[in-house]
């Protein structure tokens, strides 16, 4: 049974917060919601994914609205069309983020599969859209009028830079462990919770403000700049996924296995844990 995509519009139910999380949408699978749902007792509310909340904790979200994707897909579809201006950057980092979107559902199915090469080529693929849309276009130019012109800017930068920088870290240690025959599950359902919730971020939050604050002339010097950056961008090749034998963390995560074991037993025997996973009589 193929497992449905849910689109999650969500409330952070934390009184104090009044960060870029707050309020959101995620799009995630039933079964992975499921999951979350039950973690919590309050009805109508499901535990936070994993650093979906900036502060860094395990917060309690209500859905205020859960939606099958085929139907959101549908609303956005119905939804007046965006301003094709041709110097409209936003117009443009949206619709490569619709690219970045398909190859988040092919990792999904791939992984599904557990087809190692398609991963590893879709990854690689995603690695280079990000490395070129958010840390070339969107860091090293978009961003640096932002905080100049906008008063929020020093605020949500770093916010959008660590997810950046998260994303990155994420991929390649993910990749890392493909080149070793292993799918790191847990990472990549994270990878795509909080890649998704960011694109939407970006597309429903984040640019209408920044339209509203950027002039015609500076949306032009945007355009012509990231232009110039995607014209002399070259593409990392990342080769074959066994070309180049076990990566050099394999002996991390071997080494984090044997002491996860080795706390697992610890558990059923008793006896005193150190931080290497030995024990004590």
């Amino acid at each position: 049974m193929v497992d449905k995509m849910l689109s999650i519009t969500y409330q952070c139910q934390h009184p104090s917060c009044q960060v870029f999380c707050k309020k959101g949408e995620f799009v995630m699978t039933e079964s992975y919601f499921k999951e979350l749902t039950d973690a919590v007792e309050d009805e109508d509310c499901f535990k936070s994914p994993p650093r979906a909340c900036r502060m860094g904790f395990a917060q309690q979200y209500q859905a205020v609205d859960v939606r099958e994707e085929t139907e959101a897909l549908a609303a956005a579809a119905n939804a007046p069309e965006k301003i094709k201006d041709p110097y409209n950057i936003f117009y443009i980092l949206s619709e490569e983020h619709k690219s970045l979107s398909l190859k988040l559902d092919a990792m999904e199915m791939a992984a599904r599969k557990r087809d190692l090469d398609a991963l590893w080529a879709i990854s690689a693929e995603m690695l280079n859209e990000i490395l070129l849309h958010s840390i070339k276009k969107e860091e090293d130019a978009l961003f640096q009028v932002v905080e100049r012109k906008v008063q929020s800017g020093s605020f949500l930068m770093p916010i959008m830079k660590e997810d950046h920088i998260e994303f990155v870290s994420m991929l390649h240690g993910f990749r890392c462990a493909l080149q070793d025959g292993e799918i790191l599950d847990g990472v990549l359902s994270t990878l795509l919770v909080n890649l998704r919730n960011h694109i939407r971020k970006e597309d429903d939050e984040f640019f209408p403000i920044l339209s509203e604050e950027l002039t015609d002339d500076e949306m032009k010097e945007l355009f012509d700049a990231m232009k110039l950056i995607e014209e002399t961008h070259i593409p990392m090749q990342h080769g074959e996924r066994t070309a180049q034998g076990l990566s050099p963390f394999i002996e991390d995560r071997t080494r984090m296995n044997a002491e996860i074991s080795a706390l697992k037993s610890l558990s059923s025997v008793g006896g005193e844990s150190f931080c290497c996973g030995c024990t004590s009589t």
